[in-house]
């Protein structure tokens, strides 16, 4: 037994232990933030450096414009802001180490709470000046809150500024009345200071801490939509509770940062490339300019590759595997055999897409040997062809490359997981050592014709300099252009949340690139950032300003829109254009004649349809003159070039269209011809009854299955199968007026949705069985009966606006029914408008009042400092690693290159 000293001395010992823990659960001050923040928190943002960018015109961190930083960095100015002595304020921020938390205030709002220490010599100042604050300025009421004193402050006008308290040396302050309580509430609970997950990663300049539990919570106002891809990439990749370590920045305009975590997390995606060594990225000059999204695979060891993947998808992803299962009963094969051809990268490009058109995606397999593996895909494909009851999609050859349909979905993700989902419909081609599968056979045109062009990774400065930046040990890369995702990203938010997104654009898009590198070495994982800013130029005065770059005076005055075609050798722009004379020129990006042709009559359409017409390899292009089908070429010797189908037209060219390899061209009489560029036959659509007045004729797909929809102007709409009929549902008429046009648009299920603009303003929707879409219909508002509507298509007619135009105003409508431009001044009848889609969500309005050009973006902001003297509408590129925006200005008999500084 135990002697009674030693007991008394057992009992001594445990009761100062016990005290010891009562003074620290509820007397200790509580010298770390962390303890005050509440478990709603979803992420905790800290730095000691941040704040320096508030009192110096440059910031030495490079992360104050990053959006979480810039969030939190808005909240603490504006407490700063509220002390009349800056100096006081500045020295009160100085090298703390400042927290700021996020949480989900209520349904509609987000809101950080801010933690700064403020038990230093000299605070009292401070705090002296927000407790008792200029009473001719600003006011301040306290209440208590279960013991402690919150104060609410607010200007002279009664509008609340922000709420706070000081408890244990710091001074915590919220716009939140409701957060601030939950502060208090934690102070109050009396439960055990948590230890600090994070003190390593504070070594940083800053850092963000998710708290993985609480972003369910927000789940509902995340862009779900922005890319399922990009979502199931970030899932796969992120362990528990990332904590993301932005390091001292060494270079201009690039930040760095890795994500740090205790312990070795078993992340089960990226545990597959354990084993494996990366590669270098070598497919650079396939992946083309306009990706937004690339996520690409390294690996040295395809057999290892094919075992760790199949355990994957049995214990991660088993809706995948059952639906590989599937697919290899029914075809009476093996999918994994396509393992086999892999030689060590695997890469998938996201395309950028104007706002809710579908995602354009391809994939890049890089093989052995290119022969064998496309065999293999051959087989795959006549085997599911074998078992297909829809209609049998027949290949194409599309710029001397042949194009096949696979009728397998989702045929990526089963080998790669649900990272590579999105391809619904699965084409593919051969070019060099890799397979190539497009998401749809419009993706693949368009990819094929970016290749074409040479509008690669390879042939662009700004991306070869950012991937030699990244690292050659990484197996799992993603490469996010901010700037191309950001239409994706708005779009895919609620309504509600679209307004205070927006505040975050212009942030967003001066980010260029940011890399996600994920290294795995046996059981350790690490993940690496890297982001490259867009320079900002040092000389403010040249931004917004236009300057006159080159010019060209030309014998003969110069008629109609010049047109841009890229250089097939050097993808530098080339223009087109036209004299009174009816005379073509060519001429370069720098005002230089290449050289001229005669074509005798005038171009009478503002855009050119990209056309595989001479099946040579080269990419031409389609216009139309009064009479004659026109297919312009760009000769590597010659220059531009032009020539005409035989075609016997009565009364010439009415309308034009093209899908996959067919041209289809309506003259006078309402005959519809189609051309098939692969054979160069000519043949007619017997349609039911004698056509006439067509306004619009455009392919749509029902069912992978080829029709024309044409549009009279009487507003019946027909849908035929190219042998004659009409699709079941029609002909209908829509519309209440007679139309003004027609867009063709994807459904989820690939089938196509057509929408209609009347004269008055109606905007419907028809289905492919005929059927009218009553939620999506929109009447907009038309002020008098003089009102004019138009439609104005993009450059490359894939997005478009509505313009409404009365005697006293021009307003542009998206395809929402939203304003977007209000025009104040200008001839609102006579007016021309032209829509630009350049890219980088870059979107620009010309408008030509008959002496001048002037430029706004969507937002209605101008874009240049001047109105450019003008006889036409001008043609406009933009140089992405400029940042410039470039007009080609056609006035009278000179022909202008003009440039704009955007930023």
């Amino acid at each position: 037994m135990l002697k009674a000293k030693t007991l008394w001395y057992l009992n001594a010992i445990l009761l100062v232990v016990a005290l010891f823990i009562a003074y620290q659960i509820w007397f200790a001050p509580r010298k770390d933030a962390w303890n005050f923040v509440p478990d709603s928190a979803f992420l905790v943002v800290e730095s000691s450096e941040i704040q320096q960018s508030l009192y110096s015109k440059t910031d030495p961190t490079q992360l104050a414009d990053i959006p979480f930083f810039y969030d939190a960095l808005a909240q603490l100015k504006k407490i700063g802001e509220n002390i009349d002595n800056q100096e006081i304020a500045k020295k009160f921020f100085e090298k703390k180490l400042i927290t700021y938390s996020l949480h989900r205030e209520n349904k509609k709002n987000l809101e950080y709470i801010i933690y700064i220490p403020a038990g230093t010599f000299g605070d009292e100042s401070f705090l002296n000046n927000l407790l008792v604050p200029d009473a001719t300025k600003r006011k301040v009421y306290g209440r208590n809150y279960k013991g402690l004193r919150i104060n609410e402050l607010y200007d002279i006008n009664s509008r609340s500024l922000f709420n706070f308290f000081v408890h244990d040396d710091f001074l915590i302050c919220s716009g939140s009345k409701v957060l601030l309580e939950e502060v208090a509430n934690r102070i109050k609970s009396g439960v055990s200071i948590e230890r600090v997950p994070f003190k390593e990663s504070r070594k940083g300049t800053a850092h963000i801490y998710f708290k993985s539990k609480s972003l369910q919570d927000v789940a509902d106002i995340l862009p779900s939509q922005l890319s399922p891809n990009l979502i199931e990439f970030f899932g796969n990749i992120t362990p528990r509770n990332p904590d993301i370590v932005f390091e001292k920045q060494k270079l201009p305009n690039i930040i760095s940062a890795y994500i740090y975590s205790k312990g070795t997390n078993a992340i089960p995606f990226l545990g597959i490339f354990a084993r494996q060594k990366p590669q270098p990225f070598a497919c650079t000059g396939l992946i083309p300019e306009n990706t937004a999204i690339t996520i690409r695979l390294s690996f040295k060891n395809k057999l290892l590759l094919a075992q760790e993947f199949n355990t994957y998808m049995k214990n991660q992803e088993p809706e995948l595997m059952a639906e590989k299962d599937s697919v290899n009963r029914l075809l009476n094969s093996n999918l994994n055999s396509l393992y086999s051809i892999l030689k060590d990268e695997v890469v998938m490009c996201e395309m950028e897409t104007s706002s809710d058109e579908p995602s354009k995606k391809i994939l890049l397999i890089k093989t052995e040997d290119s022969a064998e593996a496309l065999n293999l895909f051959d087989d795959f494909a006549t085997d599911a062809e074998k078992i297909s009851s829809y209609f049998k999609s027949q290949p194409f050859t599309y710029l001397n490359n042949y194009v096949r349909k696979i009728d397998v979905s989702q045929l990526p993700a089963m080998l790669f997981g649900s990272v590579f989902k999105g391809f619904s419909d699965c084409y593919y081609t051969q070019k060099d050592d890799y397979i190539i599968l497009a998401s749809d056979d419009d993706a693949m045109r368009e990819y094929l014709n970016n290749l074409n062009t040479g509008q690669t990774w390879a042939k662009s400065s700004i991306y070869r300099d950012f991937i030699a930046k990244l690292s050659p040990q990484s197996q799992v890369t993603a490469i996010i252009s901010p700037q191309r995702v950001w239409n994706n990203i708005y779009y895919s938010l609620p309504k509600k949340w679209q307004a205070s997104t927006l505040k975050h654009e212009v942030r967003v898009k001066d980010l260029r690139f940011m890399a996600i590198e994920n290294f795995v070495i046996n059981s350790t994982f690490g993940t690496k950032f890297l982001i490259e800013k867009v320079p900002q130029t040092q000389k403010a005065a040249v931004v917004n300003k236009l300057f006159l770059q080159d010019s060209l005076v030309i014998n003969s005055p110069l008629a109609g829109v010049p047109t841009i075609i890229k250089n097939p050798v050097n993808a530098a722009d080339e223009i087109i254009v036209q004299q009174a004379d009816s005379q073509l020129k060519l001429l370069s990006n720098t005002a230089k004649e290449i050289n001229a042709i005669p074509l005798g009559q005038a171009i009478n359409t503002n855009y050119l349809l990209p056309t595989d017409y001479f099946q040579d390899g080269l990419l031409h292009y389609l216009t139309t003159t009064p009479s004659d089908l026109v297919v312009l070429s760009r000769d590597n010797t010659k220059g531009i070039v032009a020539s005409s189908p035989e075609l016997s037209l009565d009364g010439g060219v009415k309308a034009l269209a093209t899908n996959e390899t067919k041209i289809y061209v309506v003259d006078a009489s309402g005959a519809i011809y189609i051309i098939n560029e692969e054979t160069q036959k000519v043949s007619k659509i017997k349609t039911p009854t004698q056509l006439g007045s067509i306004v619009q004729i455009q392919p749509v797909k029902y069912k992978n299955n080829a029709y024309l929809a044409v549009l009279q102007k009487d507003g019946t709409l027909n849908v035929f199968y190219e042998q004659g009929p009409n699709l079941s549902g029609f002909p209908k008429v829509p519309l209440t007026a007679r139309p003004i046009g027609m867009i063709v648009e994807e459904d989820n299920n690939k089938n196509s949705v057509i929408t209609l603009l009347s004269e008055i303003g109606e905007i419907k929707k028809v289905d492919m069985l005929g059927n009218s879409i009553i939620d999506a219909n929109i009447q907009l508002e038309r002020p008098d009966k003089g009102t004019v509507f138009e439609l104005l298509f993009d450059q490359n007619r894939k997005d478009w606006l509505v313009v409404r135009r009365t005697p006293t105003s021009m307003v542009i409508f998206n395809k929402q029914g939203a304003s977007v431009i209000k025009i104040e001044s200008t001839n609102f009848m006579k007016s021309q408008l032209k829509y630009f889609d350049l890219g980088n969500d870059l979107r620009v309005i010309s408008i030509f009042d008959g002496k001048n050009n002037t430029f706004f973006d969507l937002k209605g902001k101008t874009i240049g400092d001047k109105p450019l003297p003008a006889s036409a509408l001008p043609a406009l590129s933009y140089a992405e690693a400029y940042n410039k925006l470039y007009i080609y200005n056609p006035n009278k008999t000179k022909f202008e290159v003009w440039t704009v500084k955007l930023k």
